[in-house]
Order: structure tokens, then C-alpha cells, then sequence
């Protein structure tokens, strides 16, 4: 049998701390009662994104550091950012966001986004306002208690259908047997 060596590099790496969080959001919705927050789906390359403002939310069972796209801050405040100071829009982001727990914390142009590491999609709902928050997932503090799992939205009428084609092996029986844990065998369509 022949046998070729070949690398396999991953697109990206998570820490355990990284992927124990993921895990603990994923499918849930935080809602202490104040705020919400919707999470979505992780994003591995968050340089596609935009220019950003990061973001502090502290709140009752939640300390996140997140990320909101200028386009949705200028939304939020209904003024465009690019005429304003920094120390001004940190004082109109504290006068109209800091009753929900938002803090301003800088600017985050182009080039420092590709330098993020991986985010969370959410959507970050109270009773006066709605939009999209990137969550930093490595700086996520959220108490457990707070967390529900979201409704499922599938249409009764979704209707299941099962295919199955068994696979050919070009392994022997003998091969099969002989296989260790430290083997790896490829599996591909035809």
C-alpha cells in the first residue's frame, strides 16, 4: 500500500478557554430582564467586518467587551462620526448608552480589526433600542443563571429525509483491525 505524508494546518486555532465560552452561548440567549442578547455565529476572520468602536457592557450577570460597527453607531446617535472628536463621541456614546451598561473604550480602524481574535455575532436588545454587537470571546463574563436557550424557529412543515450510500473501502479486514489510535484514515467522496 502506499503511503504519502501530508500536513494538515488548521484555518484557526481556539484556546480551551476560547471554546469552553463558545460553548456555554451558543444556542442561548442572555436576558436578565434589562437587556438581551442574541448570540449568533462565530466569525474566524473578523478583518471583513469594518472599522469598529470597542465597547464595555457591564450589566447585572454580564461583563463583555464588544464591538459595534461605526455604520450602527451613527444609526444609534444619528450623527456621522468622522466630523467628531473621540473624546466628544465617548461622551454621546456615555449620555446615551450608558443607562443600559455601555461604555466607550476606543476606536478600532481597518488595519487592527485583521488583529482580533475570533468573534461572536449578537444582536443587543433593551427596551429602547436594537443592533448588531461582535462579542469578544475571550473576555466574555456572563453568569449562567441569565442564560436561556433559544426558541427553535423550524417550520412544522420542514420535512425530514434521510439518503444513505455505504462507502467502499480499499482496506482489508486484517488492515482495519490493525489500526492504532495514532492512525489516521481519510475518508472522501468518490
Amino acid at each position: 500500500m502506499k503511503h504519502d505524508i501530508i500536513t494538515l494546518t488548521p484555518f484557526c486555532e481556539l484556546s480551551q478557554k476560547s471554546a469552553a465560552q463558545i460553548n456555554t452561548v451558543a444556542g442561548h440567549q442572555f436576558d436578565n430582564n434589562a437587556i438581551q442578547i442574541n448570540f449568533g455565529k462565530l466569525i474566524l476572520e473578523p478583518a471583513t467586518i469594518g472599522e469598529l468602536v470597542e465597547v464595555s457592557l457591564a450589566h447585572i450577570g454580564i461583563d463583555i467587551t464588544g464591538y459595534l460597527t461605526v455604520a450602527d453607531i451613527e444609526r444609534l446617535l444619528g450623527l456621522e462620526l468622522k466630523y467628531l472628536e473621540q473624546e466628544y463621541i465617548s461622551y454621546l456614546i456615555a449620555q446615551n448608552l450608558s443607562v443600559e451598561g455601555i461604555r466607550y473604550l476606543r476606536f478600532i480602524d481597518k488595519d487592527e480589526v485583521k488583529h482580533l481574535s475570533s468573534l461572536m455575532t449578537s444582536i443587543f436588545s433593551c427596551n429602547r433600542l436594537e443592533t448588531n454587537m461582535y462579542v469578544a470571546m475571550d473576555s466574555m463574563d456572563i453568569d449562567p443563571d441569565y442564560l436561556h436557550m433559544k426558541p427553535q424557529s423550524l417550520s412544522p412543515k420542514l420535512k425530514l429525509s434521510v439518503s444513505w450510500a455505504p462507502f467502499e473501502t480499499s482496506l482489508s479486514t486484517d488492515e482495519i483491525t490493525s489500526l492504532s489510535s495514532d492512525d489516521m484514515v481519510m475518508v472522501y467522496s468518490k
